[in-house]
């Protein structure tokens, strides 16, 4: 089954993608060079943003789901 590129909320990919970077980021810095422990930390981080955006009511909310 092929993927319909035109279904694709990209603004939502776009966002997570950001969240995931600065996640990814933050865990390295905390790890100090640590790979495994700053993964572990980058997924903790990326739970907290993705928690944060989704459910503190700032008035910005992404979809949860795209149907």
């Amino acid at each position: 089954m092929p993927i319909d590129w035109s279904s694709v909320h990209w603004l939502y990919v776009g966002i997570l993608s950001v969240f995931a970077f600065v996640a990814a980021l933050i865990g390295q810095l905390l790890a100090f060079g640590n790979r495994f422990f700053g993964a572990i930390l980058a997924g903790v981080v990326f739970g907290a943003l993705l928690v944060f955006w989704s459910y503190y009511p700032h008035g910005i909310g992404l979809p949860i789901s795209i149907k």
